[in-house]
């Protein structure tokens, strides 16, 4: 494997297989992460059938023990990570008076702890040049009824990647947040709501921007990417 990767969460579905294709096809390893194995397993298939390079590795990301493990399977094969892309999430809809303890924690635990305790974990295989994406949601600067987890979540990581930012930049490395609008992913037979999935953005939109954007040069930062369907928010 090239002495350089990039490192995508919630690689088996959704946004995250889109970027790891994206990110195959411009001629980047990919190390995809999910819990999926045979989502992984089909994931690399499709990447190496495209004559891409794709090695996986499953684990629970909002269990630390197995972060602990994804970094040390990173370190075995002496390489650096040139890109890390958080996409895995999770949306509980509710209201405040309603929804269980258990629920918010959960959104808080894959949303929000899950992406600060892998990029704590991954910075010491970032180097100049490195770029970390945090894959946000337009419920990271606007709320909405019902979404209170998911909205402070979201808040959540726009506070901890613009932290990130400054921190890591004299080490010349950037750190971008994507706000989608709404995608057509899995996601969305989850929740209750009756949206027209035809106008909603598709997985590959949320890639290819992220994958322009990390090919901009190296002195350009872009911090916040936002994207939405002209048809709307939802």
């Amino acid at each position: 494997m090239s002495s350089e990767i990039a490192l995508v969460t919630g690689a088996s579905k959704g946004i995250g297989r889109s970027v790891a294709k994206k990110l195959a096809e411009a001629g980047l390893p990919v190390f995809a992460t999910a819990r999926n194995i045979s989502e992984l397993q089909s994931l690399q298939k499709e990447i190496e059938d495209r004559s891409g390079t794709c090695v996986f590795y499953p684990a629970e990301l909002t269990n630390e023990t197995q972060l602990d493990l994804l970094v040390k399977e990173i370190l075995k094969s002496d390489t650096k990570i040139s890109l890390l892309v958080h996409s895995a999430g999770k949306a509980k809809v509710g209201s405040v008076g309603k929804m269980a303890v258990s629920e918010w924690q959960k959104t808080m635990d894959i949303n929000l702890t899950a992406p600060f305790m892998l990029t704590q974990k991954s910075i010491p295989l970032l180097g100049e040049g490195s770029h970390i994406f945090f894959v946000n949601s337009v419920a990271g600067y606007q709320t909405f009824s019902e979404w209170s987890a998911y909205c402070a979540s979201k808040w959540g990581l726009r506070a901890l990647a613009d932290t990130l930012r400054q921190e890591l930049a004299p080490r010349g490395i950037k750190v971008t947040s994507i706000y989608p609008s709404s995608v057509d992913t899995k996601m969305q037979d989850q929740i209750p709501y009756d949206w027209d999935r035809g106008k909603m953005l598709k997985p590959d939109d949320v890639a290819e921007a992220l994958v322009n954007c990390y090919q901009q040069p190296a002195h350009v930062q872009i911090k916040e990417i936002y994207l939405e369907n002209l048809a709307g928010t939802f």
